[in-house]
C-alpha cells in the first residue's frame, strides 16, 4: 500500500518539476499559476500518507524501521515540492516587478480563488491515494 502512495506522491512531485522548471525556461505563467495549487494537494499527500502509516503500524502491517524511511522519503518530497513553489513564484513576481512571495502566496488564492480552486480540485482528484485499493483488494484482482 506504501508503495503505490509514495507512487502517487511522485507522480504530483514529477508534474510540479515539469510544470516549475517550463514555467522558468520559457517564461510560462499559466503553467507557474498551476504549481501553488499542485504544492498544496502534495502537502496534503504528506499528511494523508503519514496518517495511513500510523495506521498500517497499528494494524501491524508495516514496522517503525521502514517508517522511518518512508517518512524521509515524503519529507523530501513535500520539500522539491516547496522550491518548485518559489520558482514559479519568482518567475510571475519578476514578470511583475514584485519580489514579496508570502503577500503573492496569499493573493493568488484570493484574488482569483475559483481559478485557483478549480486547478487545486483538478490535482486533488489526479492525485488522490484514497481511491487507491488496499493491498487486499490489489492482490485479488491481480491474479
Amino acid at each position: 500500500q506504501a508503495n503505490q502512495e509514495l507512487k502517487v506522491m511522485a507522480d504530483a512531485v514529477e508534474e510540479i518539476l515539469v510544470l516549475s522548471m517550463d514555467a522558468f525556461i520559457n517564461n510560462d505563467f499559466e503553467k507557474a499559476y498551476k504549481v501553488e495549487p499542485l504544492e498544496q494537494v502534495i502537502d496534503e499527500l504528506k499528511l494523508i500518507l503519514k496518517a495511513h502509516h500510523i495506521e498500517r503500524l497499528q494494524g501491524g502491517n508495516c514496522t517503525i524501521e521502514l517508517g522511518f524511511i518512508l517518512s524521509d522519503l515524503i519529507s523530501n518530497y513535500e520539500r522539491v515540492s516547496d522550491h518548485c513553489s518559489n520558482l514559479a513564484v519568482l518567475t510571475i513576481q519578476i514578470s511583475e516587478g514584485a519580489f514579496d512571495t508570502h503577500e503573492y502566496l496569499h493573493d493568488v488564492k484570493q484574488t482569483d480563488q475559483e481559478r485557483y480552486m478549480q486547478i487545486y480540485n483538478e490535482f486533488s482528484a489526479k492525485y488522490d491515494v484514497t481511491k487507491l485499493p488496499v493491498i487486499g483488494e490489489f492482490i485479488d484482482t491481480v491474479k
